[in-house]
């Protein structure tokens, strides 16, 4: 078993914690608050789904033999013999009030984390393994501009198969080139600038 590394220092780098120690570099940047796409889509799918149930559940009342359905009567408007619809309604509204809230407060409450460590040749975003150190080949800043005309540094790691992987994108240089050095430094592996095309992204 490899021991930790306990010698490591903070310090704020642009919007990143680093943490560097012998064996473990962590860039750690804070409560992100972002929606991911995915999760924005699966609860777009879901609420169109509840919708769906919603009106089959209303066009069930209306053609059931069983009168007097309605709101004076919700034991039997929601009841799983009499008007399924309506149950799995009441069910998956229920479900969704009390998922996401949590979905939110995870998404908010959630830190980027890219983690190099030299015990086991790793690179780590979250918890998942990307690639091994000795296949970054370098480390690449490039220069751009946004819709607005203002220059925006992308920060990326290229791996020696011409992959790459997005790290961080902001409008301050310095904290761009400092961010890049730390990796450079601790991973052994060159810095290389870029001139990115004006109005790309």
């Amino acid at each position: 078993m490899v021991a930790r590394d306990t010698a490591s220092v903070t310090r704020k780098v642009g919007p990143f914690d680093v943490s560097a120690g012998q064996d473990e570099l962590v860039l750690r940047m804070p409560k992100q608050g972002e929606l991911s796409f995915l999760g924005c889509m699966m609860f777009g799918s879901t609420m169109l789904a509840v919708l769906i149930i919603g009106v089959m559940s209303v066009l069930q009342n209306q053609g059931s033999t069983v009168r007097g359905i309605g709101v004076e009567q919700p034991s039997i408007l929601f009841s799983l013999r009499e008007n399924h619809f309506g149950f799995l309604w009441l069910f998956g509204s229920a479900l969704i009030l009390f998922l996401l809230p949590l979905y939110v407060l995870r998404a908010y409450n959630a830190d980027l984390v890219f983690r190099f460590r030299r015990s086991d040749d790793s690179f780590f975003r979250g918890s998942r393994r990307v690639t091994r150190l000795r296949r970054i080949e370098f480390v690449t800043i490039r220069e751009t501009k946004d819709p607005d005309k203002r220059y925006l540094y992308l920060l990326s790691l290229v791996y020696n198969d011409g992959q790459q992987m997005l790290i961080h994108n902001g409008y301050d240089e310095r904290a761009t080139m400092n961010l890049a050095n730390e990796i450079s430094v601790f991973v052994g592996c060159p810095v290389k600038w870029k001139q990115g095309r004006a109005g790309v992204i």
